[in-house]
């Protein structure tokens, strides 16, 4: 393979990286448009999809322009503790020194995973925001006004061109069954939620058509997964009660910003929220025993360490050695 060759496999790959970006993000907005109430897009159908596009241009390119900025921002500080890591331990010296690049790994990684969310989190609703005065500049009736409406409207889009975009890696080779069970684990959440307003009096869709409420328990399965943690605990059955309690806090939050969603996602009183959680907890159980599966079959295996008494240790042996 010549050099131009593989010059323009790589801009096609990169080129096909950006266009399945702006499709999910594209999708994000249509569902945003259609689900927020003060988010109302206006004209001709053509008019429509065009307005979608450039949102979704403005949204891509915030999305990127934050992720970069956070990765030149971190990325020297992660970079040399990773550096100190590799330097030849200081056996002699105090464990404050000893484990000091450790300790700053740890917390330069989560220092970027907070940033990084909270970049995120601003990103989406601000390029949202940008995209629909810019539209409304260009002629193209879009409307989304109020603080609140914006910020809902920019973790719907979040939320959602994540799950698209884990729908387009179902088609690549290398992603294929790791998106399969990130998809599973949101169809298995919105299983959930649709079982828990059925059997729970306190959990329910407002009426709404058909698409519209399945629209939402997807949307809102999406949310769900968004803030995605794990957690593994030496007290058997206590990473499962705090698992439940963060879904808990986790669907209240979704609650509260489903006040400015049509159909509105109604939890009344802690034990319905917990009941719901709860059983949302327990249905994606298959896909979460998936992922450890998964995660286990692909972890190096431990070093096999040496028998200080191998066979020939010369030692005598009997029956009962």
């Amino acid at each position: 393979m010549t050099a131009d060759t593989g010059l323009w496999q790589g801009r096609t790959k990169r080129g096909a990286g950006v266009t399945l970006r702006l499709a999910s993000a594209a999708a994000g907005v249509a569902v945003a448009a259609v689900l927020v109430v003060d988010f109302r897009l206006t004209g001709s159908a053509g008019r429509q999809v065009l307005a979608v596009a450039l949102m979704a241009a403005f949204v891509s390119a915030g999305v990127w322009a934050a992720s970069s900025l956070t990765a030149l921002l971190v990325r020297p500080s992660l970079r040399r503790a990773r550096g100190l890591l590799t330097e030849e331990p200081d056996f002699w010296g105090s464990d404050r020194e000893f484990f000091a690049p450790v300790r700053r790994l740890m917390f330069l990684g989560v220092l970027h995973a907070l940033v990084s969310s909270l970049a995120l989190l601003a990103a989406y609703p601000l390029a949202l925001w940008a995209g629909v005065r810019i539209c409304g500049a260009a002629g193209l009736s879009a409307h989304l006004a109020g603080l609140w409406p914006v910020f809902v409207s920019g973790l719907l889009v979040a939320a959602v061109a994540t799950t698209v975009g884990t729908c387009f890696a179902l088609f690549r080779r290398r992603t294929s069954r790791a998106a399969a069970r990130s998809l599973a684990a949101v169809l298995l959440n919105a299983a959930g939620l649709a079982l828990a307003s059925l059997v729970l009096d306190g959990v329910r869709l407002d009426a709404a058509p058909g698409w519209r409420q399945a629209l939402a328990l997807c949307a809102v399965a999406s949310l769900f997964l968004l803030p995605r943690i794990t957690l593994s605990l030496p007290v058997p059955g206590a990473a499962s009660i705090v698992l439940v309690a963060y879904h808990c806090l986790v669907l209240w939050l979704i609650c509260a910003a489903f006040a400015f969603v049509d159909p509105r996602l109604h939890a009344d009183g802690f034990w319905a929220l917990a009941g719901a959680a709860a059983i949302m907890w327990a249905i994606e159980w298959p896909a979460r025993l998936a992922v450890r599966r998964a995660q286990g079959a692909a972890a190096q295996p431990a070093p096999v360490l040496p028998d200080p008494l191998p066979p020939d240790h010369g030692f005598p042996s009997g029956p009962l050695y």
